[in-house]
């Protein structure tokens, strides 16, 4: 196979990303003594997915849960394996001008250019795994300048924890308009888009994994512009260049599949239902009691003084604002620093605690005004900025200067007593007793309310 080194090396580029080995648990029920069965646990390695195959006019990676596919025309006929990583760094000093040939033979793959030729050992072309057909219930085109960036902005919101598949996943609602939603227990983040689409055959959500979404943006972002049908309806050079056209994306219950220009991509769903996101902030921002506006980059700033290094796990910000200004301050062990900036209130003076980490994130970079809209001290506090994504960040729950500290119950204190009597010296610590500590040692322990799901 004879291909220009050009095409081959934009390929491998946007494979990047999905040629590691795979490790996978695969559960097997074995038979014990003949009769009774247990399942036993046993990691399977997949060394083959280190490699891009060619074959059937495309090139292709996968990492099981996820296959890229790029139009490469010269691969029609016979299989290959290229392990990705050497033959990437290679033809990075080939000119892009030449063709390279490309031979494989057993489980040796060899690639030969006018001015050099190299051979890579590989693994066996028929442990490559299948890639299966999507049996789609549900077919759309959408704007992949739209939907990709709103995706993309979801992803601060997902959870970590693999554990919780549903929260780590980015939530397409369908619908007109189209929406999109994701959170992770303590943060969730919400938008409306300017394009639709309709639900049909039952399905109104899509679940996209975090990796899924990560995974298409960096495609949008590389691949080469698909060219319209009909250029004469084309605005503009400028137009043509900025503008990325249609992805046309099939649905069927446990697969996606995106197809833009010369890119595919195929990837499996997140199964479960989602939290109603849009409801919890909807709800939080219809009912807020208090609005805040302020400006991003003076919050921006004020967070960035009030930052003292702490070992504390969630150091949090207490905002207390009056008509016209905002003090933010953070206590800890190590210190404690408070800053004052303007802003403009609605419905009287208030205050709230939230956690240092994820406000310094949203605050990042925003210009102009941003507003705050507070119910409860438990409710979602939702910020709006621009054409950026409502956000609702689940409030710290503080010890104030003007409240007290939780009181002992007397239960309590009548079963340390008790305790004593009956010649216990080490009475056992209640949950009160774990409560009885000073106003600081109280905020080094702070963590934010989590939401129901």
């Amino acid at each position: 196979m004879q291909v220009e080194v050009l095409k081959l090396r934009n390929a491998l580029g946007l494979l990047e990303g999905l040629t590691k080995p795979k490790v996978e648990t695969v559960e097997t029920t074995v038979k014990v003594r003949g009769r009774s069965r247990t399942k036993v646990s046993k990691e399977r390695t997949w060394p083959v997915l280190r490699n891009v195959m060619l074959q059937d006019g495309r090139a292709v990676a996968t990492d099981l849960d996820i296959a890229v596919m790029v139009d490469l025309p010269e691969a029609t006929s016979g299989r290959y394996l290229l392990p990705f990583k050497q033959v990437s760094k290679l033809l990075t000093y080939v000119p892009g001008n030449q063709e390279v040939t490309i031979e494989m033979q057993g489980n040796t793959v060899s690639l030969t250019w006018p001015e050099g030729s190299a051979t890579y050992a590989t693994e066996s072309v028929d442990d490559y795994p299948v890639i299966p057909e999507i049996k789609p219930v549900m077919r759309h085109s959408v704007s992949a300048d739209i939907l990709v960036p709103a995706l993309v902005s979801m992803l601060d919101y997902c959870a970590q924890e693999e554990s919780r598949p549903v929260l780590c996943s980015v939530i397409l609602l369908l619908g007109n308009p189209l929406e999109v939603a994701a959170g992770d227990g303590f943060r969730m983040a919400f938008k409306a888009l300017t394009v639709g689409w309709p639900s049909s055959d039952g399905i109104s959500s899509i679940l996209l994994p975090a990796k899924v979404v990560d995974t298409l943006a960096h495609l949008w972002r590389k691949a080469p512009r698909p060219m319209p049908d009909d250029l004469s309806k084309v605005g503009g050079i400028a137009e043509l260049v900025v503008n990325k056209g249609n992805m046309d994306i099939e649905i069927s219950p446990i697969l996606i599949l995106v197809k833009f220009g010369s890119v595919s991509m195929l990837a499996k769903t997140t199964q479960g239902t989602p939290p109603n996101f849009k409801e919890f902030i909807a709800s939080a921002a219809g009912n807020a009691a208090q609005k805040v506006q302020l400006y991003g980059a003076d919050l921006e700033r004020a967070l960035r003084r009030i930052a003292v290094p702490s070992k504390d796990k969630q150091p949090s910000v207490r905002m207390v604002w009056t008509e016209d200004k905002m003090v933010l301050s953070s206590e800890a062990k190590e210190g404690n620093v408070e800053t004052t900036i303007p802003v403009h209130t609605f419905n009287g003076a208030g205050r709230i605690a939230l956690n240092m980490g994820y406000l310094q994130e949203y605050a990042s970079g925003k210009e102009g005004l941003i507003t705050m809209a507070c119910t409860t001290r438990t409710a979602p506090v939702v910020f709006t900025h621009s054409r950026s994504p409502l956000v609702g960040m689940m409030p710290m729950q503080v010890i104030w200067p003007d409240e007290a500290p939780p009181e002992v119950k007397a239960e309590a204190v009548e079963e340390a007593k008790a305790q004593a009597e009956a010649g216990t010296t080490e009475p056992r610590e209640t949950d009160d007793d774990k409560n009885e500590t000073t106003e600081q040692e109280l905020d080094s322990q702070e963590e934010p309310e989590s939401l129901t799901l």
